[in-house]
């Protein structure tokens, strides 16, 4: 009951391949993601362009009214976050009131259900995204297949769940891509000041003179 409750029937959760979810798969472009999500192009954001472009596309599902609580989509939102054009992580955050009243224990046994036993031991490091100092995620259960790891989360704070599924491989190459491109940006910065300094120089000398030719063209003493 837990996991129908939880997860739904819209898009039921693949059983044996953990890259999966409601068939989405990790290393799919993000012109497949979009197309299937029914998304626009125009939502993809781009987090960083260098040295690895590092993409991410939310999502949320559709909303139906007249709909009972038991009916709705236990999705709030997903994050597709993308490496070089390569799907390598969907976040999903779970409706809070979805999963109200259910316990840690509830939740891993309504993912136990579809993924098996979980995983022993430390899941490998990943990428925590949207977390703040504020409302840390503490992971509760994780499950690993192959290069796949997914893992269950609670924030502290807020007490929402999260499910995270992951490319081992590909996570850790956006974690080092991003950590480089903070390095790139903070060189990059008084450069990139000057030219915005030089370009507000420019706009204003240009508005100067705009306003100048008006005024000199219509002025009466």
């Amino acid at each position: 009951m837990f996991a129908v409750m939880l997860l739904g029937a819209a898009w039921p959760l693949a059983a044996n391949d953990l890259g999966m979810y409601r068939g989405f798969t990790l290393g799919a472009t993000a012109a497949e993601v979009t197309k299937q999500a029914g998304t626009s192009a125009d939502e993809l954001k781009t987090l960083h362009e260098r040295p690895s472009l590092l993409q991410e596309l939310p999502w949320r599902p559709p909303y139906v009214a007249g709909r009972d609580i038991g009916e709705r989509d236990s999705v709030a939102t997903i994050v597709f976050s993308f490496i070089d054009d390569r799907l390598f992580r969907i976040t999903v955050d779970y409706d809070r009131s979805r999963t109200e009243g259910l316990t840690a224990d509830d939740m891993v046994t309504a993912l136990t259900t579809k993924y098996g036993p979980r995983s022993s031991g430390r899941p490998p490091a990943s990428t925590s995204p949207r977390v703040d100092s504020i409302d840390a995620p503490t992971i509760l259960a994780f499950w690993q297949q192959d290069d796949t790891t997914i893992t269950l989360s609670r924030f502290a704070y807020s007490s929402r769940f999260t499910l995270t599924v992951s490319s081992v491989r590909l996570d850790a190459l956006a974690r080092k891509s991003q950590a480089a491109a903070g390095v790139m940006d903070a060189q990059d910065a008084p450069a990139r000041e000057a030219e915005r300094a030089k370009a507000r120089v420019a706009a204003e000398r240009e508005a100067a003179e705009k306003a100048r030719t008006t005024n000199k063209a219509t002025f009466e003493p």
